[in-house]
């Protein structure tokens, strides 16, 4: 694989991160709840904001005395977050550079100071009881890359990789489509790996590093960037929507609401949310010129097919069973 860092800079890189005892990876903030999101109470996405954010001049201004130079204390990471870096490719071989994403909006300039002004107001009248619990779950619906067959949280990994169609019901899950379940590991992989890439390249300060008014929720130890959890969750709900055109609602809300979560917990610009979902439309249009994705992907379209279909000749079966006669 073509790597963004060359091996002399990764060392350097390495050797200025001191030991910490993280899990390696994608492993979450010591704030999240493990499994996936157990609230019904689901958060209300508005939308307009990253459009009328985004329309703002991202430019820095003039005398900002240092703050365009504050990036993201890349010493604060457990050296295990950058192993993502040597893994080596399931579909995707190309340089990191293949993928576009515009430079984030300057620390100093209007769009940035709108966006946090944006996350304080957010703060204000967003922070109910439900919704905080409700995206301090979804803070702990990841995937773990390195996982493997025998892991404690094994099972629970690959749950998580269904979560985007967790409206769908039980049968949407690795035990009815391991096959599903095997794809959308090796995608996640993939994914993760561009993402991290991109979130080192650009280094981005939290937004509570820059406004200190902002009360954070959780303290994640790696760069803003684009965010993690909006990029993976619209690669899953972009593949997803391949193989269940009809869905493809229940799955691009559920990543929509993954995104706003953080934004709700004040750990990332708006700019994170949106550019998370710009990088995993370009890493899944990608992967769909790759005749091995392609192959995996009709596998697991015939799986779900099969799966659906004899989940609604259950669901009959049992409806028949059911007294008709209410007396």
């Amino acid at each position: 694989m073509t790597h963004w860092f060359s091996a002399a800079s990764l060392a350097l890189i390495l050797a200025a991160v001191p030991p910490a005892s993280c899990p390696p990876e994608s492993c979450p903030p010591a704030s999240c709840a493990p499994g996936a999101a157990a609230s019904s109470n689901r958060l209300e996405v508005p939308t307009a904001h990253y459009a009328r954010l985004g329309s703002l001049d991202p430019r820095p201004r003039e005398g900002a005395s240092g703050l365009d130079r504050r990036l993201f204390d890349l010493g604060a990471m457990s050296p295990g977050y950058f192993k993502i870096l040597g893994r080596e490719p399931a579909y995707l071989d190309v340089p990191s550079t293949a993928f576009r994403l515009a430079e984030f909006p300057a620390n100093s300039s209007e769009q940035t100071r709108a966006e946090l002004d944006f996350l304080l107001e957010l703060q204000g009248r967003a922070r109910s009881p439900e919704n905080v619990a409700r995206s301090q779950a979804l803070a702990g619906v990841f995937y773990r890359v390195s996982t493997q067959a025998g892991d404690e949280d094994f099972p629970r990994m690959r749950r998580n990789l269904f979560f985007m169609g967790s409206e769908l019901g039980d049968w949407f899950g690795p035990d009815a489509l391991p096959k599903t379940a095997d794809l959308m590991s090796r995608v996640q992989a993939d994914a993760t790996y561009y993402i991290w890439a991109h979130k080192y390249r650009f280094d981005r300060a939290r937004p509570y590093e820059l406004e200190p008014r902002i009360e954070r929720l959780e303290t994640p130890n790696f760069p803003a960037y684009p965010s993690a959890h909006s990029a993976n969750s619209y690669v899953a709900a972009f593949v997803f929507q391949e193989l269940l055109p009809g869905q493809r609602d229940v799955f691009l809300r559920t990543a929509a609401e993954m995104a706003f979560s953080r934004e709700i917990l004040g750990v990332h610009f708006p700019s994170d949310s949106e550019s998370g979902r710009v990088l995993a439309r370009q890493i899944v249009d990608r992967m769909l010129q790759v005749p091995r994705f392609r192959q995996d992907l009709e596998e697991a379209r015939r799986e779900i097919r099969a799966a659906d279909k004899a989940g609604k000749k259950t669901a009959g079966e049992a409806a028949a069973k059911r007294p008709t006669d209410c007396f």
